[in-house]
């Protein structure tokens, strides 16, 4: 194909798609995570025959952001995972660190 024929079959119109490109490259590492939520969330879901609605509905929560949740690209909060967790009654992160809480308050006293 020659150069003609193919700039005439690329649009001329400027998109954003480098710029989307480069943002998901930036923000990889939590974008991974997310989505690793995200499909902890539906996994849970599927296995106590709940909907996206119902899960809305316990957390009183639009069925839209349910659907946001679960699409992978949002960027969680801690309170956000804590009530997920309590809807679901699972966990949906882990922590690396494991210690003794009492002890640790007794150290710094």
């Amino acid at each position: 194909m020659n150069k003609d024929k193919f700039l005439a079959l690329v649009s001329q119109e400027k998109t954003d798609t480098i710029e989307k490109i480069k943002w998901r490259i930036q923000n990889r590492d939590w974008l991974e995570r997310s989505q690793d939520i995200a499909l902890k969330i539906l996994q849970i879901l599927r296995e106590k025959n709940m909907s996206q609605k119902d899960l809305a509905q316990i957390l009183d929560v639009s069925p839209q952001q349910v659907n946001k949740w679960v699409k992978g690209k949002e960027n969680f909060r801690l309170d956000t995972i804590s009530k997920l967790e309590n809807a679901l009654g699972t966990e949906l992160i882990k922590t690396n660190a494991e210690f003794d809480k009492n002890n640790l308050v007794k150290e710094e006293i």
